[in-house]
């Protein structure tokens, strides 16, 4: 009896083949969709290059290296507290991304600086790019996020302590505290993307039979929560 072909039809070797095949498969299609994610980069630094002409593909092309100095490394923009009283929130946040800090094109960080008032809040957003930590460097923070099975994490934050908003969750903040607060937030992306909720219904093109339906108000409602 040939060896081979005896245990071909054996029903343990087909299902062991089957299951060897469906274990490569699966390996085949996670190498695809990492392979899909963000490259890294392919030099140590990469400082970005805005002229109108530069080419893009993903992010910004490159500064002559000639050019290039220390100072282009050097970000002092969280030196100065943000201004809120002009927010409408009593808050403000001052961005530290790419466009901002060009150094970190392609080095998949940024940073912002959010201050607060007394009561101050950070509007529901969301970063469709990235996950952010908050580190609390001054004053008493409420801050959460809403999973995507709908359900709400959130937390007092004092000074020192860290929370962490998972990408494209929704997330907010509010200073709880009796004085002015700082937080210091990091972004897994060179422009994370900054989505304020409210703002994608009420300031866009929805129809208003949509919103109306979708939030269970009124037209009176409606124009009133837009305007």
């Amino acid at each position: 009896m040939n060896y081979s072909t005896s245990h071909a039809s054996d029903p343990r070797v087909l299902a062991w083949r089957v299951t060897v095949a469906f274990a490569l498969y699966t390996a085949l299609v996670t190498a695809l969709i990492v392979q899909a994610a963000d490259p890294d980069p392919l030099q140590d630094f990469c400082v970005a290059d805005f002229s109108p002409n530069a080419p893009r593909v993903n992010g910004y092309p490159c500064k002559a290296r000639a050019n290039v100095t220390s100072k282009d490394f050097l970000f002092t923009g969280f030196r100065k507290a943000g201004d809120v009283n002009v927010s409408g929130t009593n808050s403000f946040p001052t961005f530290g991304d790419v466009h901002q800090y060009p150094a970190l094109n392609t080095l998949g960080i940024s940073h912002v600086r959010l201050d607060f008032g007394v009561g101050g809040v950070i509007p529901p957003h969301t970063h469709p790019l990235a996950t952010e930590t908050l580190f609390v460097v001054k004053g008493s923070i409420y801050t959460g996020f809403i999973s995507f099975d709908n359900v709400l994490y959130a937390e007092v934050l004092q000074r020192g302590d860290i929370y962490i908003f998972p990408k494209g969750t929704v997330h907010f903040q509010i200073n709880v505290g009796s004085g002015p607060a700082v937080t210091f937030n990091s972004l897994n992306s060179q422009f994370p993307g900054f989505l304020i909720t409210a703002n994608q219904l009420l300031e866009t093109q929805i129809p208003a039979a949509v919103l109306e339906a979708s939030l269970g108000i009124n037209a009176t409602n409606l124009q009133f929560l837009q305007a």
